[in-house]
C-alpha cells in the first residue's frame, strides 16, 4: 500500500489484485462508510509498487482530490504547512482500518 499523490481529500483506493482479493477489499471498504470513503478503483500501481504488483501481490494506492498536488511538489511550498489536518486525519483513517484489517486476516490476501 502507498499514498504517493499526496494527502488530500480521499475517495477511495485504487487496487490492482486478484477479484478474490478485490471482494475482501470492498469488504473492509464498506467499515469506511462513516467517513464516505469506500470507493474502489481500478489500478493501485504507483512507481513504489509496480515491481510487487508485476509478480502479483496485491496493491492499493490513495486515491484523492490531487488536482492541487504539483501546486506543491517539490517546490518551497512543499511543507506541513499547507497540509488540511482534516484531510489528512481522513487518508490516515483509511490506511489504519485497511492496513490493521488485512494484517488481521487469518490468510494474506490471495495474490494472481
Amino acid at each position: 500500500m502507498e499514498s504517493d499523490v499526496g494527502t488530500f481529500m480521499p475517495t477511495g483506493l485504487g487496487f490492482t489484485g486478484s477479484c478474490k482479493a478485490h471482494a475482501i477489499l470492498k469488504e473492509v471498504m464498506q467499515l469506511l462508510q462513516p467517513i464516505n470513503v469506500t470507493d474502489i478503483y481500478e489500478n493501485g500501481s504507483e512507481t513504489d509498487t509496480g515491481y510487487w504488483l508485476k509478480d502479483g501481490v496485491p496493491g492499493a494506492s490513495l486515491h484523492d482530490d490531487d488536482s492541487k498536488y504539483f501546486w506543491f511538489h517539490h517546490t518551497q511550498g512543499d511543507t506541513m504547512t499547507v497540509q488540511d489536518p482534516s484531510q489528512m486525519n481522513l487518508c490516515a483513517a483509511i490506511w489504519t482500518v485497511v492496513s490493521y484489517v488485512i494484517a488481521d486476516m487469518e490468510e494474506m490476501l490471495p495474490r494472481k
